[in-house]
């Protein structure tokens, strides 16, 4: 069975185009399935989603193939990675509890709609985004 990674990679504005281009070329993700974030907090760089579909059985070093991109999740317009949600939990809950079952913790996501959640430098990041297509 196939394994389904929805991926953001940070690309400068002057290469979004040549990048949707080798999505095509290389792993046949058409633009239709290529999504692009204006980062409302950063001008010169862009945020680019795409689903890549992974055969079973085969490894695929995406650290060298996108050196920057996350393996990211979506709920709404809110992308975020597994460890920013963790951490947005454990800023939730406190320090009152010693063992966090994060399953059970509910999220607000009204609040995290147009926004990109994720850790930048160990610390927690909240970008502003706004889809361009």
């Amino acid at each position: 069975m196939e394994k389904t990674i929805l991926l953001a990679s940070f690309i400068n504005q002057a290469k979004i185009d040549w990048f949707i281009g080798y999505l095509d070329k290389k792993f046949k993700i058409t633009k239709e399935k290529v999504f692009c974030y204006k980062n409302l907090d950063d001008d010169e760089k862009s945020i680019v989603t795409f689903k890549l579909t992974i055969p079973n059985g085969e490894f695929i070093d995406l650290r060298k193939i996108f050196p920057s991109a996350l393996t990211i999740h979506k709920r709404g317009n809110a992308l975020y990675t597994l460890n920013a949600l963790n951490k947005v939990i454990e800023q939730q809950v406190g320090d009152s509890i010693g063992n966090i079952d994060y399953r059970s913790i509910s999220i607000n996501w009204d609040e995290y709609q147009n926004k990109m959640i994720l850790i930048n430098n160990g610390e927690l990041s909240i970008l502003n985004i706004e889809r361009v297509f």
